[in-house]
């Protein structure tokens, strides 16, 4: 045992040396994850030395990584060893090594650097085959399970950058017709997973792409690209059709999914009415195999719909996008819906509804339940766009409610112009710039659905908004604004607008506008700024229709000292004199009535809060 000891520390001390290890991969097809090496040396188990710096663990691939300098299928690495220690290694293709049955291979360093000979991969001795590296066989995978196989099977096309040929045949060596749908038909090598081998030229880039079929109807979107460099087979990752991963993997068994929704919303909206056809189509964005279609059941006596679907395979980690639709005349009209949590950067799944699951097992029964009464919830209720004529001459009173933007900017948000320069930052340019419609629902104005933002829109008079008392304007300067336009008998029940401050089109980011519908019997429609977005309008409720409260902005309390005293009157005094600038917070805690003016109305405010305290 203190032989054993001794030995360990004088190898503590020991000088490192060079050493360089060479693989041939002639014989194999190289994964696209790499060629690798690993091992430890054989007294302590504790290291295979240092690369670039860095202690590499034993018998860790991942660390290290061979090139093939040349591109002539030898690839290599080189490490910082101890002199006079015994190591075993092996070299891993992707991340299967070789030498089945736990041989290693084994090296004894000495006193001086070294460049190891040249080993055959899974061969423990023998040299290997040499290969005609004109050409090199590249192996292309593809994963079907979530598409509908064309009865033609699955094909292939491609190019090389001259548009010359898509390789060569393996068999007859000819060359492929390039970007030709019907050229190359893969084979099912395993359920849903089709594949193909071609020759292809070492040094050039190919581009290509999968066809469900054998025209140009079933071809995928996006191109794909393959860049030969190696001499060595060459083999691509599975990948999903029409996507850049793999597809994922529905192996959770739901027993029952249920879909349940109310529709008195949509009713309440002109959009709707009891015993429309109601249907929900779901496994959007690959949460499916193929995207599926149900019809629900109006339940009796209720607004609510629902449909039961029995043995549902899903994937735990994909979650589930579905939407709804009505069903009119053979037309579906799909429900108005923006998921306000969607993160990603898909316009479409943006305007789908979303489903996670978490910690799901087999045989479990899921609902979907939909009937929150709200404007922002994930499971809020449909509503839908009406798309019949209002069918009589009706003169329309859109107001809108600018408390939200009022209190965003007073939380020290800035309402940016995405198309100009009308950026909102204050509360005084918010109430007095003035505001416009914009949008199909502002034609009767003066013809023109979407005006110009900016100038053009502000410069249209016909569509400006009013806070005066005129104009059909209640009550002037309560930040609400009114527009009255005439529609007449041909005008869609639905329309779409978006409003602007300034006339620039700073209320929310593209793609996201409001949706309302036109009620003949009640030609009032009132509407809250920024409800479209309220991820970003985050100081403003838009279910209870009133500011949130946060510390950012407590009423009285110029200081956040969590009482309101005299020292407080003396600071909402101070900024009227203007003996002092006000903070956003410290403005929005003086204006007592939010009137967007701080004055002697809101001195007496707090003092008779005090004096009544």
């Amino acid at each position: 045992m203190m032989k054993k000891t001794i030995f360990i520390l004088l190898l503590s001390f020991a000088l490192p040396l060079s050493v360089t290890f060479q693989v041939d991969m002639q014989e194999q097809f190289v994964s696209d994850s790499g060629i690798h090496l690993a091992g430890a040396d054989t007294l302590t188990l504790s290291t295979f030395g240092t690369y670039q710096d860095s202690v590499i663990a034993p018998w860790t691939p991942e660390q290290l990584t061979m090139e093939d300098i040349n591109f002539d299928g030898v690839y290599s690495i080189t490490l910082e060893l101890e002199e006079n220690t015994v190591y075993a290694y092996k070299f891993i293709n992707g991340f299967e090594y070789e030498l089945a049955d736990l041989i290693d291979r084994y090296l004894h360093t000495g006193t001086e650097d070294l460049v190891l000979d040249v080993a055959c991969f899974d061969k423990y001795s023998d040299s290997c085959q040499d290969v005609d590296n004109s050409l090199v066989q590249v192996i292309f995978t593809v994963d079907m399970q979530q598409e509908i196989v064309s009865e033609n099977g699955v094909g292939l096309l491609g190019t090389n950058p001259e548009f010359t040929n898509f390789g060569f045949d393996v068999e007859s060596g000819l060359p492929n017709d390039p970007y030709d749908p019907s050229t190359l038909s893969l084979v099912e090598i395993e359920e849903d997973v089709y594949s193909i081998t071609l020759l292809l030229e070492p040094g050039v880039s190919y581009s290509y792409k999968f066809v469900n079929g054998n025209d140009w109807g079933g071809v995928e979107v996006a191109d794909r690209s393959v860049a030969v460099s190696e001499v060595t087979g060459y083999i691509l990752n599975e990948t999903c059709f029409g996507a850049n991963e793999d597809c994922p993997e529905f192996t959770t068994l739901i027993q029952n999914l249920t879909f349940k929704t109310d529709v008195s919303n949509a009713i309440t909206n002109n959009g709707f009415e009891l015993g429309d056809t109601l249907i929900v189509r779901w496994g959007y964005g690959e949460t499916q195999a193929i995207e599926r279609q149900d019809t629900l059941s109006l339940l009796p006596f209720s607004y609510t719909y629902k449909i039961d679907i029995d043995s549902v395979n899903v994937s735990q980690e994909a979650g589930l996008y579905y939407q709804y639709y009505k069903l009119l005349e053979n037309n579906d009209l799909r429900e108005i819906f923006f998921n306000f949590s969607y993160l990603g950067d898909d316009v479409v799944l943006a305007e789908r509804r979303f489903f996670p699951f978490s910690e799901l097992s087999d045989f479990t029964d899921i609902m979907i339940d939909d009937t929150q009464d709200s404007n922002v919830d994930d499971r809020r209720m449909p509503i839908f766009l009406n798309t019949d004529p209002i069918g009589i001459e009706t003169q329309v009173t859109w107001t809108v409610d600018l408390s939200p933007a009022y209190y965003q900017i007073m939380a020290g948000d800035t309402l940016y112009d995405i198309q100009g320069t009308a950026n909102v930052y204050d509360v005084d340019s918010l109430l007095t710039w003035g505001v416009w419609m914009n949008g199909p629902a502002s034609t009767p104005a003066n013809g023109v659905t979407w005006s110009q933002w900016g100038l053009t829109l502000q410069g249209t008079t016909s569509k400006k908004m009013w806070d005066n008392g005129t104009n059909g304007d209640v009550i002037a300067n309560d930040k609400i604004y009114t527009l009255q336009l005439t529609y007449d008998e041909m005008a869609q029940v639905g329309q779409e607008f978006k409003f602007g401050i300034k006339g620039g089109d700073n209320e929310s980011s593209y793609g996201l506008n409001h949706y309302e519908n036109i009620n003949v019997q009640d030609p009032n429609i009132h509407v809250y700024f920024g409800s479209i977005n309220p991820i970003f309008y985050n100081a403003w409720d838009f279910d209870l229709n009133e500011p949130v409260e946060t510390s950012q902005c407590a009423p009285m309390d110029l200081n956040s000292d969590g009482a309101i005293n005299v020292v407080d009157v003396i600071s909402v005094v101070n900024i009227i004199i203007g003996t002092i600038t006000p903070t956003d917070v410290q403005q929005c805690a003086a204006d007592i009535n939010q009137d967007g003016d701080v004055n002697v109305v809101d001195v007496i405010s707090i003092v008779n809060y005090i004096i009544n305290s």
